[in-house]
């Protein structure tokens, strides 16, 4: 786990600014790989790379950047390559000679044997560069589900790109279009965050889970090498219910035993519910007598807090276990300086607890296992199994209607998404919840309404393309390859390496992912529940109340915090728009939903969105 950065251009050699360039990269990345960094230069002055280290295997002899036997290939890679034992002795009875233990190493000579096809090989959590000297050619890559960042930018002329792990590294270069992107924007306030390829400069870009680009004389090509399969066709006979249980369970502990693979201490993240008791259950499995630490956050608010949930599994899987208390107290002291980190406008409140337990681990950890995905991939979230159950009388005639015209005599629990409110509902707001399109665009000042539009049609177009499946596997697919790889797993990469704490997510496996895709929506579901067949695998001793409890989610008191310790911010962001943005918004709806969130209604989501936005773009690196 690290942090890369670097340079190409296959025109030009670069300039000495270059040079001053990677100092600034090293030192703004260096959160990320605390252990190291260094840096080469390539192809007579046309290529740089550079990386800062976290030592998690071969500490002695992993540094970065590496090459092949005869230097003429090159790596740079922030991540883990979990099958890297298996690929190398390949390797070797082929005949590459290795210099390291290190797992990136494995990608070099992959690459001399493979090509771009490296990609079909790889189990793991990546994003690297590979400078291939004899082709003067850059190929980088992230991985799959998109657990690891890379954002890159054009040079000028537009023949080569710099590229860098967070958007801050990039910032310090000359030449980048700093203008707002109004359509990002628009995305941002209505589903929390920038979906890839766009962020909020219309000069940065940055790659998508499961996208490669290589850099050429005179070319720059994308390509997506991988999307989750979702579809039933072509899979082969089904499994029983029970066969697939055992088939999961087996899954799963076979990619948490790959990810235990380390030189240094491994910890796990554990709330109680079913995600992370599933993988702690398999670590105690796998090393039945070997001590490792979990991680708990805990809030005021009783309705909240999952730790007494986490107590019980600790004291089965006899762990060293940490409840980490995060109060309102805590958020003032870390609000705008984890805000900026995330660089991009990032409204997932989580964020602050999360960073919160990260900090806490790092203390005894430099590696945590996290449950991330099993909600994903096991049809966990609420609109999963209203899918599943509602979805058919959607279809009828006169129904969406019907419902519409109910919902104004009935006032729905505002915890998720209400009967009526699914029949009544599209699946573009289905598929993205938090969304309200018409609201969103009351933001822009008329004459930016139509930029702001097109970024709220690109996300309609891509929750029109999940209708193609049944339900609820849409739903699914949505989640998989929008939420999880722009939301939850952004959270989750910066808060932990902010301190330098690599987190790794068993579930977020291709195999365990393809199996998981390729079962009938009926197993997925039992209990009014989703997550079916996790729940099954669970051992026996996991209590009922933990074994088929309802998805909590890791949800901090936002609403409370608007009214108390981040009511002032919150008055600022309404009333004092900044510069940069007052010729583009206007906050009128924003003062509106305040006073009506002040007054006793929830309008958290929406407002902490706009108080992000306003107060990320007060600091001198926003542009």
């Amino acid at each position: 786990m690290c942090g890369i950065y670097g340079m190409f251009d296959p025109s030009r050699p670069l300039s000495e600014s270059a040079r001053v360039w990677s100092n600034q990269a090293r030192e703004l990345l260096k959160h990320r790989g605390p252990d190291g960094a260094a840096s080469v230069e390539r192809l007579d002055g046309h290529c740089l790379l550079g990386h800062t280290r976290l030592a998690i295997i071969d500490l002695e002899g992993g540094a970065q950047p590496l090459s092949n036997e005869d230097g003429t290939v090159w790596v740079v890679c922030n991540g883990e390559i979990y099958n890297y034992v298996e690929l190398r002795q390949d390797l070797i009875s082929k005949g590459h000679r290795f210099r390291t233990q290190s797992d990136t190493e494995v990608l070099v000579h992959l690459y001399e044997d493979k090509g771009d096809a490296l990609l079909e090989d790889l189990a793991g959590m990546y994003a690297f560069a590979i400078l291939d000297e004899r082709k003067r050619r850059l190929l980088i890559a992230r991985d799959r589900f998109g657990e690891k960042p890379l954002y890159w930018v054009t040079l000028p002329g537009g023949a080569g790109i710099a590229f860098a792990s967070e958007m801050k590294a990039l910032m310090s270069l000359k030449d980048i279009d700093r203008r707002l992107d109004l359509a990002a924007l628009a995305q941002f306030l209505a589903i929390h965050c920038i979906p890839a390829p766009r962020t909020h400069l219309q000069g940065v870009r940055k790659l998508r889970a499961g996208e490669a680009m290589s850099v050429g004389y005179c070319r720059i090509r994308c390509w997506r090498y991988w999307q989750p399969d979702m579809s039933l066709k072509g899979k082969g006979p089904l499994p029983s219910r029970e066969e697939a249980v055992e088939e999961v369970r087996m899954r799963v502990r076979e990619s948490v035993r790959l990810r235990l693979r380390s030189d240094v201490p491994v910890g796990a993240f554990l709330s109680g519910g079913v995600d992370s008791t599933s993988i702690v259950c398999a670590i105690r499995e796998i090393l039945p007598g070997a001590k490792f630490s979990t991680f708990c956050a805990s809030f005021e608010d009783e309705r909240l807090d999952e730790a007494p949930y986490a107590r019980v599994v600790a004291e089965h899987v006899h762990s060293d276990h940490y409840e980490i208390r995060f109060s309102s107290g805590e958020l003032m002291s870390v609000f705008d300086k984890l805000i900026d980190h995330y660089d991009e406008p990032f409204a997932d409140a989580s964020m602050f607890p999360t960073f919160a337990v990260c900090q806490a681990a790092r203390q005894s950890c430099k590696v945590m296992l996290s449950g991330d995905g099993g909600d994903e991939l096991f049809a966990g979230y609420r609109e999963h199994f209203q899918y599943y159950r509602w979805h058919p009388v959607r279809r009828f005639p006169g129904v969406n209607e019907t419902a519409q015209t109910l919902k104004k005599f009935w006032r729905e629990n505002r915890r998720g998404t209400g009967l009526l409110t699914f029949l009544s509902s599209s699946d573009w707001s289905l598929l993205h919840p938090q969304n309200r399109s018409a609201e969103i665009l009351n933001y822009f000042r008329r004459e930016h309404v139509d930029a702001a539009r097109i970024g709220l049609e690109e996300l309609e177009n891509t929750a029109s393309s999940h209708g193609r499946l049944p339900y609820p596997i849409s739903a699914i697919e949505a989640t998989l390859t929008g939420y999880l790889p722009e939301q939850i797993l952004v959270k989750v990469d910066r808060a932990s390496m902010r301190v330098g704490l690599e987190s790794r997510a068993p579930f977020l496996d291709q195999s365990l992912m393809e199996f998981a895709a390729g079962l009938p929506q009926d197993y997925h579901f039992t209990r009014g529940l989703g997550k079916a067949l996790l729940r099954q695998t669970l051992p026996d001793w996991v209590p009922a109340h933990i074994r088929w409890r309802e998805k909590q989610g890791f949800t901090p008191p936002l609403a409370r915090w608007l009214r108390s310790s981040l009511r002032k911010p919150m008055e600022e962001a309404v009333e004092n728009l900044p510069a940069e943005l007052q010729g583009m918004l206007q906050p009128d709806p924003a003062r509106r939903l305040f006073r009506e969130h002040l007054a006793g209604a929830d309008r958290s989501d929406q407002l902490f969105r706009w108080l992000v936005l306003t107060r990320r773009c007060r600091d001198a690196s926003w542009s």
